[in-house]
């Protein structure tokens, strides 16, 4: 009976975790989808210079962020839950509470960090010798300024979802994240507005705006949680009052670095994305205006490839990221088992979901990447040419994000440091030469892509040295996934040239391309995937077509 019960409840925890997983999941997609929604009417009103003055403060603010709160809160979640499935709740709460109020105090000092240093900053962005560099610095000097005060309030709230999420409660992360995303993105499109058409304000008091949006939808964040804090008191303190294990006097400097051990390589990771654009946005102004791009051309060059390009390219990252990276709890497991026949047949299983997705992805974007950049930027569409030649980033990225995680899954995962140092190294010497060579603000994608090769090549190396894992199957299955997407290629390619050569070149026309050439490309490789058995192989039995075909005879 004890058997019983013990297997209802490690099934009961299983389904937890997995309906929790999902939760936290779709909700950051659903953020990522409102944060990519909003940028297309809030670019049409301040223009891609604009958009530059607003990604620059909030790349910085990013890297802020990830060095405030230095990943504690992702570890504290799996703290409190050690120290839970232990029964020690008081010690779960101690270090709740110690670690809200150090996170309250490196909110206070991130933020004034970021706010003294806005002028400095914005100097190390913006060159001068051009008539509109002074005014230039002035404007990022105040969108770095507007988007600091949310530093105040970030780490403090990043800790409370930790907390919640160690007690196995995720919808307050989730309901927060949303409402946040949700709160910022409709003061900022109403503030912006108003500024633009009511007071005539330009662009870069209307990015100013929309940084400080941040701190808008971080109260709302807060203030669900203090809901949800309040809420579940009485259940959390009947929890400590109920606890029958007496802690131990666990000394919080311990707590701490073990914290930290976890932490940094998840920070790396986390700061990889704004460190390689602050590189692009130090750099790309002085290497265009040194082939003779104005300040304002360079400016908008940098906005197409790491605000608009990047946004677009990140849709199927965080597809094929998420499929893949739900994948390597499992992989912990086996490896601290010492399974390492499953633990490579996992790994196996993870590359082949994050080829799955990018590959075809990566074909899709270069295809449309005219239509697509004329339909989202009708004001830019001209810059189409920075998605066709940025879109292969979404493979390297997603591969990047994908091997950081095996490697964390297999207790390797202070390699990621020295990995994810040696691209931004490669991206920083590349970056300029690449810019000369191309001619234009591409040379930069193109350096990205090699910076994450370099990081994710090493990544590989460390994989293959710790569990011996051989890349035949995965070989084998992406060349026949580079088959099938080729195939669609050609089939949306044919498509496209079918309704070009009588469409007018309007948005209609173009929205008209995109929407028939992505059903047809997705229909092409879904059907050609299930067809040839790799959506099985990939994705599971339900993919089977003799599985469909069982079923319906029966």
């Amino acid at each position: 009976m004890s058997t019983v019960s013990k297997k209802q409840e490690t099934s009961s925890n299983n389904t937890g975790f997995v309906r929790g997983t999902m939760l936290l999941s779709g909700a950051s997609l659903i953020s990522r989808a409102l944060g990519l929604i909003y940028l297309f009417p809030f670019q049409f009103m301040v223009g891609a210079t604009g958009i530059m003055f607003y990604t620059y403060a909030y790349n910085y603010y990013a890297i802020m962020i990830g060095l405030a709160t230095a990943g504690i809160p992702v570890a504290v979640s799996k703290f409190v839950a050690k120290y839970n499935a232990m029964g020690e709740y008081d010690t779960s709460e101690r270090l709740y509470r110690s670690g809200l109020k150090i996170m309250s105090i490196t909110g206070v000092i991130s933020f004034l960090a970021l706010f003294l240093l806005a002028p400095y900053l914005a100097h190390r962005a913006i060159p001068g010798g051009d008539v509109n560099s002074a005014a230039y610095i002035d404007a990022v000097t105040m969108t770095i300024r507007g988007v600091s005060f949310a530093l105040i309030l970030i780490p403090a709230m990043s800790m409370t979802r930790g907390y919640f999420q160690g007690y196995q409660s995720m919808g307050p992360t989730a309901i927060s994240q949303i409402l946040e995303q949700i709160v910022r993105i409709i003061f900022l499109l109403a503030g912006v507005s108003i500024a633009i058409y009511l007071f005539d304000s330009d662009a870069a008091w209307a990015a100013t705006i929309a940084t400080f949006s941040a701190f808008i939808g971080a109260i709302g964040s807060v203030a669900v949680l203090v809901y949800y804090f309040r809420k579940r008191a009485p259940g959390l303190k009947a929890m400590r009052d109920g606890q029958t294990v007496v802690s131990p006097d666990r000394p919080l400097s311990g707590l701490y670095k073990e914290l930290l051990t976890y932490a940094i390589p998840i920070v790396m990771v986390g700061l990889s994305t704004p460190l390689y654009q602050v590189i692009d946005q130090n750099t790309m102004n002085a290497a265009l205006q040194s082939i003779g791009y104005t300040l304002e051309a360079a400016g908008n060059a940098t906005a197409y490839l790491i605000a608009d390009s990047h946004k677009i390219v990140l849709i199927p990252v965080s597809v094929a990221t998420g499929l893949s990276l739900s994948a390597t709890p499992l992989l912990t497991a086996s490896f601290t088992q010492g399974d390492m026949r499953k633990v490579r047949k996992q790994i196996s299983q993870i590359y082949q979901l994050a080829f799955f997705v990018t590959i075809p992805a990566v074909v899709g974007m270069i295809l449309l990447s005219e239509e697509t950049f004329r339909v989202l930027f009708p004001k830019d569409q001209a810059a189409w040419v920075y998605l066709l030649s940025y879109a292969p980033s979404a493979l390297f990225l997603a591969l990047y994000s994908v091997t950081a995680a095996v490697l964390q899954g297999i207790n390797r995962q202070y390699f990621t440091i020295v990995a994810t140092l040696a691209g931004l190294l490669t991206k920083y010497l590349l970056n300029a030469p690449l810019i000369h060579w191309v001619g234009d603000g591409t040379g930069a994608g193109y350096a990205t892509i090699l910076g994450y090769l370099v990081a994710t090549g090493l990544m590989f190396f460390r994989i293959t040295q710790t569990v011996q894992f051989p890349f035949s199957t995965v070989l084998r299955r992406t060349s026949l996934i580079m088959i099938l997407s080729a195939i669609m290629g050609a089939s949306v390619a044919l498509v496209k040239w079918g309704l070009t050569s009588w469409l007018p070149e309007t948005m209609l026309g173009s929205l008209t391309v995109l929407i028939v050439g992505a059903g047809v490309g997705i229909g092409v490789f879904a059907g050609l995937a299930i067809w040839s058995g790799l959506a099985e192989a990939v994705l599971g039995r339900k993919f089977s077509m003799k599985r469909g075909r069982g079923n319906a005879s029966r």
